[in-house]
């Protein structure tokens, strides 16, 4: 029950990636968002370039995307490592990076509060109504209010 909470099922990720543009002329177009709940350590890569690059209005060159992607996995695959953030199944929730693809601390004082050795727990915790958040979810609360996610991390 408790994994059917957490994860919403398996057959609820969509597959895909953030597309990088390869030129100026793509950066133009609307890019897709990553809008899945679940994202591989690529998506998480293109989101984190995306990020980068595109905010900052700078195209990346077809001959630098491959490593630029690698780059990033690498980083993503870092912080998993560090504890920075977490994953279920090599899954990464969508809810624990930000717009430009970087880890919300609360993601790091979690994975340390509540043990980086059990993901479950950690999307359960994120997952569920939250009495320090007036019933609120942790994850619903990350982006607008991170002090507040904290404050209830607090009382674990």
């Amino acid at each position: 029950m408790a994994q059917a909470l957490v994860l919403g099922g398996f057959g609820s990720r969509v597959l895909g990636s953030v597309a990088l543009p390869r030129d100026p002329q793509d950066s133009q177009q609307k890019q897709p968002q990553a809008i899945n709940a679940w994202m591989t350590a690529d998506d998480v890569a293109h989101l984190l370039l995306r990020g980068e690059f595109l905010d900052a209005g700078v195209p990346i060159p077809a001959s630098f995307a491959p490593l630029a992607v690698e780059s990033a996995v690498s980083s993503v695959r870092r912080w998993l490592q560090e504890g920075r953030i977490f994953a279920i199944h090599d899954l990464f929730p969508r809810y624990q990076f930000d717009s430009r693809g970087r880890p919300y601390p609360a993601i790091e004082r979690a994975v340390t509060a509540l043990g980086s050795s059990d993901p479950l727990k950690i999307g359960h915790w994120f997952a569920s109504p939250n009495f320090y958040l007036h019933g609120k979810r942790p994850q619903e609360a990350l982006a607008t209010a991170q002090a507040d996610v904290l404050r209830a991390l607090e009382q674990v």
